[in-house]
């Protein structure tokens, strides 16, 4: 039976009955993707040994956290590291999102561009190469003289992983704060300057109370962020000795002996804090309120030449600092051969190794290509059809299952990496593609595929259900309205979906290098094990080839997607 709203505007809802097998097979992907994985983790947790079958060490794990030299300062250090990285990308975000939805600041669009480059570069690639900036003999030294040991002290401690880790983080602030401020309503602000409210008041009052949930979701996205960050501790925590929470769970579970139980005790830790920091803040924000506005021109202070200065300064350098000091680093040592005083030899060799075919560069290229194509592939498919199925349920399954399509997003992905490790390597998995390319392309999908969940459901919730209403009577099958109805609709956000999806499985780290079977890598792996080894040219030349991908598949899909002018 099929019941339609009696108003247009709202969605399209299948009964039970109809919707029941579509539900359930969505219900068992979700928790096979996302559930079982972290509830055997937190099993696993609890009871060290049940992966052999037995039910002993009762919270064992969880006692050696507090008797564990060191494991207490490392969890105050990984929240307090979190909670930094979110006060300093705030620092630097809002001011930026301020002048460009309040002020008649020049090139705005080149500032916009501006916070997207940092998004873009993955964060470790960004602290390998600031730590060839800053260490001793590093292009500081070689270009402006020997730097003075204070600063390279502070580069090298809590507060220098930190401004990396802004840095990369800041424009996520930025754009929110942006779209906040376009928002409000400019009678708001005319009413309250008509009533004889200075700036000040009317800041404190309207201005900062509807900006309130933007700050904190864009601060819960920077905190989840950087609290599940493997690539920034791994790289520079180590060398300014700063032990984070990521980079321990990964050596627990990959250098011997292996402690698992450790692991995964520490791991649902991370876990806990994540999902108490999501719901917190939904509370917090169901608290807050705000409203929804109909578009209005936002107010534009009119800035004069010396504050235009100010602002264009302001974001020249946080440019020179996130953008072009790293890529500079990166893009010379790629291309350095021999060193000859303050200058560098330059060559090609590096990006020749790296492309040969057959070289173990080119492979590592491939394998990233085709298993980014095929996992933003499936998760776009996959992800629309569930949040097609999710839209059109009601009542408490949806929430149910709105809930577990959202784990993979907030679940940090190293937790999630371990949690798959223990599910498909467990003793009663018949056949398991652990230890194959094949659980890397699972990983992928189910830790990314909440991108296209996001993107399909924001379009379903606009969609007019005439569409689907008139298939439904005319005796089209669900299969059949999904394919030829809902999905042609969805296919501007799904390709958006895909594009986000191919460059962040590019480029990703913890699951690649936790999940790989001996002998292959990706391009993310290649750069890190190659740094690890010293080889630094051609890592910087591996980092470069896949943001220069990256952002041709960038650039062709902006193109392909530009309204055509008619004929």
């Amino acid at each position: 039976m099929i019941t339609v709203a009696s108003a247009a505007t709202r969605p399209f809802v299948l009964s039970w009955a109809s919707t029941r097998l579509p539900v359930l097979l969505v219900a068992a992907l979700l928790l096979l993707g996302a559930g079982y994985p972290l509830a055997l983790l937190f099993l696993t947790s609890i009871f060290p040994e049940i992966m052999g079958g037995r039910f002993e060490g009762f919270l064992d794990a969880y006692r050696r956290i507090g008797e564990t030299d060191g494991i207490g300062s490392m969890l105050w250090n990984s929240f307090a590291w979190a909670g930094s990285t979110t006060v300093v990308s705030w620092i630097l975000g809002v001011p930026c999102g301020y002048l460009l939805a309040r002020t008649n600041l020049p090139g705005k669009l080149w500032a916009r561009l501006s916070l997207l480059v940092p998004i873009m570069t993955p964060p470790y690639i960004a602290a390998l190469s600031y730590i060839l900036v800053m260490q001793d003999g590093g292009f500081f030294d070689q270009l402006l003289g020997p730097m003075p040991e204070a600063l390279r002290a502070w580069f090298f401690s809590f507060w220098g992983v930190t401004l990396v880790m802004a840095l990369a983080s800041f424009g996520y602030v930025a754009l929110a704060t942006e779209a906040a401020l376009a928002s409000i309503p400019r009678r708001l602000e005319t009413a309250a300057a008509q009533l004889g409210a200075s700036w000040g008041q009317t800041l404190r009052a309207i201005i900062i109370p509807l900006m309130l949930p933007a700050l904190f979701n864009s601060g819960l996205l920077v905190f989840l962020e950087a609290l599940s960050n493997f690539g920034v501790p791994a790289v520079l925590g180590t060398r300014a000795n700063l032990p984070l929470l990521p980079a321990e769970i990964f050596y627990l579970v990959t250098s011997w002996p292996l402690d698992l139980a450790l692991a995964t005790a520490l791991s649902s830790l991370l876990c806990l804090v994540a999902l108490i920091a999501l719901y917190g803040s939904r509370l917090l924000a169901s608290f807050m309120g705000g409203g929804r506005y109909e578009p209005e021109t936002p107010h534009q202070f009119q800035l004069g030449r010396g504050a235009r200065i100010i602002g264009l300064a302001w974001f020249a350098g946080l440019f020179v600092l996130s953008t072009l000091l790293p890529y500079f680093a990166m893009l010379v040592t790629s291309i350095a051969d021999q060193w000859q005083g303050a200058l560098p030899s330059l060559t090609l060799d590096h990006y020749r190794a790296i492309l040969t075919p057959g070289s173990r560069g080119s492979e590592a290229l491939f394998t990233s290509l085709w298993l980014a194509f095929a996992a933003a592939t499936i998760s776009i498919f996959l992800g629309a059809w569930i949040a097609y199925v999710i839209s059109r349920t009601q009542g408490w399954l949806r929430h149910a299952l709105e809930g577990l399509a959202t784990l993979p997003r907030v679940i940090p992905k190293i937790v999630l990496a371990v949690g798959l490790i223990l599910a498909w390597n467990a003793f009663w998995v018949p056949v398991s593609p652990y230890n194959t390319v094949w659980m890397l392309l699972l990983a992928y999908v189910v830790i990314y595929i909440t991108d296209a969940l996001n993107y399909a459901n924001s379009r379903l919730q606009s969609m007019d259900p005439a569409l689907e209403h008139a298939a439904s009577i005319l005796g089209a099958s669900r299969w059949r309205v999904f394919f030829q109805v809902v999905l042609p609709q969805l296919k501007p956000v799904l390709l958006a979906a895909w594009l986000t999806t191919f460059i962040v499985t590019m480029r990703e780290l913890v699951a690649s290098i936790l999940l790989l079977p001996p002998g292959l890598d990706t391009s993310a792996t290649f750069i890190f094990n190659q740094f690890e080894q010293g080889d630094l040219a051609v890592a910087m030349a591996m980092a470069s080839i896949t943001i220069a991908l990256s952002s041709i598949v960038l650039v062709v899909f902006q193109i392909r997607s530009r309204p055509r002018a008619p004929t």
